[in-house]
């Protein structure tokens, strides 16, 4: 019902912009104008009214979308930039499954998706893959706004944003959409996110309700240098500045947690010896891992775990008790959701995205008692 439901939108969508546009243009008005008389928003003259709804009845207003579509003389070639897949626990697996899913809707607009994946814990692998997409242009982009420092300087080179129109400014520039986050360097034409820092906040309050003494809290991070990361642990910790001031909270890196040799002793160095911790705050989707970790160790039993995300790892840890609750964010419809917008600026012009509602990915909990089904 819902993949109906979105193939409607989009459908509707192909409509009304090729539609819309052939009656503003007989009544010598703009597309908006058109629009607020088709949706009764007022703001029209009585006058311009009856001539655009004369229009609309002498063209017989009855629109078929497969005929419009194939009116369309352009394909369409968006390039999705990615973390490998199973990497991160397997959370941009669910990205992709999202990307699939929206790839089969907008293949019948003649819009071919192209996926790449890229090691991140490999930048020079990755500085390769930026200089594929700045050699063999493509529509659009769509970007997880993994190593910032790499990726500013690579959109910094690929031009400006798309103009109004969807199209490009000027030669050799790309429009490009992000999900799962932002960069403060970049211009993106939209960002499909879960706040990071109302996250944060959020799993701050959790945490206070798991663990209500006065044990200290160690927020964890595995990916430093992402800035929603980041945000997440400073909305953590916001919470307790706010209602619980007189709680310990230390931030700490342990870089490559996810599949890195070095794991182990990096667990042991942080938490082998902390019987005073009653808390951890694991701030991406590698939960499982630490409490795993802690559960093998007789250590969880002392204290909670929260952490990101409703990968299957993640998912299993929660029904085994080695995770107390995670913050979902909707990877798979924030992945969706961010390749059709790109869909509606490049195709349907940039307008189209204003009437589009906030992209922002709810934020989501779950406990033991509501594991989700099919994650």
């Amino acid at each position: 019902m819902a993949d109906a439901k979105r193939q409607t939108r989009i459908d509707r969508d192909m409509e009304e912009k090729i539609t819309v546009k052939e009656i503003a243009r007989l009544a010598g008005v703009s597309i908006g104008t058109v629009d607020r008389v088709l949706h009764d928003r007022g703001g029209v003259s009585s006058k311009t009214q009856a001539r655009i709804r004369e229009i609309i009845s002498s063209l017989g207003y009855e629109p078929d979308v497969l005929a419009r579509q194939l009116s369309l003389k352009k394909n369409f070639t968006f390039r999705v930039i990615l973390p490998r897949s199973d990497q991160d626990s397997g959370y941009w697996a669910l990205c992709l499954q999202g990307i699939r899913r929206a790839e089969l809707d907008l293949a019948r607009y003649r819009c071919d998706v192209r996926v790449d994946e890229f090691d991140r814990y490999d930048e020079a692998a990755y500085r390769v893959l930026l200089e594929s997409v700045l050699e063999d242009p493509c529509d659009g982009l769509l970007l997880a706004p993994a190593m910032p420092e790499i990726l500013c300087g690579a959109l910094a080179r690929l031009g400006s944003r798309a103009g109004g129109d969807g199209t490009r400014d000027e030669p050799g520039s790309t429009p490009y959409v992000f999900f799962d986050g932002i960069l403060e360097c970049a211009s993106p034409l939209a960002v499909v996110a879960q706040d990071p820092f109302r996250g944060g906040y959020l799993a701050g309050r959790v945490m206070s309700l798991l663990s209500p003494g006065a044990g200290r809290l160690v927020a964890l991070s595995a990916h430093a240098e992402d800035r929603h990361i980041a945000r997440r642990i400073d909305g953590f910790r916001s919470f307790f500045s706010d209602h619980h001031s007189e709680r310990r909270i230390d931030a700490v890196d342990c870089p490559g947690l996810d599949g890195s040799s070095a794991k182990e002793g990096a667990l042991e160095r942080i938490f082998g010896n902390a019987a005073d911790i009653a808390g951890i705050l694991v701030a991406n989707s590698s939960g499982h891992l630490v409490g795993d970790w802690l559960a093998a160790r007789g250590l969880k039993t002392k204290l909670s775990l929260v952490s990101w995300d409703a990968v299957p790892d993640n998912v299993r840890a929660l029904a085994d008790g080695s995770i107390d609750c995670l913050v979902s964010q909707r990877p798979a419809e924030q992945a969706r959701e961010a390749l059709e917008l790109l869909f509606h600026a490049v195709v349907l012009g940039e307008g189209a995205l204003a009437s589009r509602r906030p992209a922002e990915i709810p934020l989501e909990l779950f406990f033991r008692e509501n594991i989700p089904l099919g994650e």
